[in-house]
């Protein structure tokens, strides 16, 4: 490992990865190989330098924060909630007795504590997002974690109106923006054990915070319920399901709806180059086993087959469109700021992130209602379009 590029990064390299091994409850090998592998990286947000785990190291989650203060303090990353594949003996295998059906919320997973005095919130990649930290503070009811600091909320940010996920939920409908915040659990920053299902609830309405209600509580072999419940949410073109035990020991598990593995696909197809390979093979191979536990005929499987294919050709016939007018591969997100220093930070956040975007306007709609549209451009399916139009081969 080269030492010398370490020590520049961080003071007292050797000591400091003694304490934070220690802190952090991991070897000291394990860890240090993490640097070594760039696993884990250094960001800084109001001066506060921390550490992100961009993947799992043993117990450490992806997404861990581990800020450079004299504490080490750390904030354990959201745990992966796996996938039912096959939704039936998934659920055999994993509970018994009762379970809550929650929705799946399409937005992006945001974890929100209380750090020496001050809210953030940080995404699930373990970064603090001045974006969302301040529309927490605006719109949600921190006192909680005046209450509670050891603990974190954990939740979902939807809504047209923000930087990563943009999808319209009409019950994130505010004054002037799209926007809202449910969270679905309770944790302890640091050991990541989760409080039960009912006081989650209680507390959470004693704070008046709003939350991802379960659907409904059912047996665990209740499986005519629980497609029905699933049926309904892919008629209403929502995300899926995760199951809960109603204790939170066992750890939950999710599955996602026809509709949004078909909505996925047309996302990543309309970025080919940059997104489509990740997203095609899981959703494809989630589709199989979905038609044939839903015991489909030749007919429904047609249709399926259909939706899919729609999902993947008609987005990439229209960036190819796009592109050959002299356009760009681009998502572009119409975002709410309450004012133009607010924005210009988020700007110098998206530039620390290495993210390649484009400021398309910028204005002044109310006197502390700054709005913005930024696009985020996709080189590589840009490039790669231009190229093949160009005459040039694969």
């Amino acid at each position: 490992m080269d030492k010398m590029y370490l020590s520049e990064d961080i003071p007292n390299f050797e000591e400091f990865i003694i304490n934070a091994s220690k802190r952090l409850n991991i070897d000291e090998d394990t860890l240090e190989n993490g640097f070594k592998r760039k696993l884990i990286t250094k960001y800084e947000y109001n001066g506060k330098k921390y550490l992100c785990f961009k993947k799992k190291l043993k117990h450490i989650e992806r997404g861990t924060i581990l800020f450079l203060n004299d504490n080490l303090d750390f904030i354990q990353g959201y745990p992966k909630i796996r996938r039912a594949m096959v939704l039936e003996s998934a659920v055999e295998k994993y509970f018994d007795n009762k379970i809550a059906v929650e929705e799946k919320l399409d937005g992006y997973n945001i974890r929100i504590v209380k750090f020496y005095g001050e809210i953030i919130a940080i995404t699930r990649g373990g970064k603090i997002c001045p974006f969302t930290t301040k529309k927490v503070k605006k719109y949600m009811n921190t006192k909680f974690l005046d209450d509670f600091p050891e603990l974190m909320l954990c939740g979902e940010m939807v809504g047209l109106n923000n930087p990563y996920v943009s999808h319209y939920y009409p019950e994130a409908d505010k004054n002037h923006e799209n926007l809202g915040f449910y969270i679905f659990d309770i944790r302890n920053k640091e050991t990541n054990s989760a409080i039960s299902i009912s006081e989650k609830e209680k507390l959470l309405d004693k704070y008046d915070i709003p939350y991802v209600k379960p659907i409904k509580i059912i047996d665990s072999s209740d499986f005519e319920e629980l497609w029905n419940l699933l049926d309904d949410l892919n008629e209403k073109h929502r995300e899926g399901v995760v199951l809960k035990d109603l204790k939170m020991i066992k750890n939950p598990i999710k599955y996602t709806t026809h509709n949004t593995q078909c909505g996925d696909l047309s996302v990543a197809f309309k970025y080919v180059y940059d997104l489509g390979i990740d997203f095609m093979f899981s959703r494809l191979v989630r589709e199989g086993y979905q038609s044939f536990e839903k015991c489909e005929n030749e007919e429904e499987i047609k249709k399926r087959s259909h939706d899919l294919g729609e999902s993947i050709l008609t987005p990439m016939v229209e960036t190819i469109k796009e592109i050959s007018k002299d356009g760009l591969a681009k998502e572009c997100f119409e975002l709410y700021f309450d004012s133009e220093d607010d924005f210009n930070e988020f700007i110098n956040y998206l530039k620390t992130m290495h993210i390649n975007f484009a400021i398309e306007t910028r204005e002044y709609i109310k006197k502390d209602v700054f709005k913005a549209k930024i696009c985020r451009i996709y080189n590589s399916t840009s490039n790669k379009i231009k190229s093949h139009l160009e005459g040039n081969l694969w």
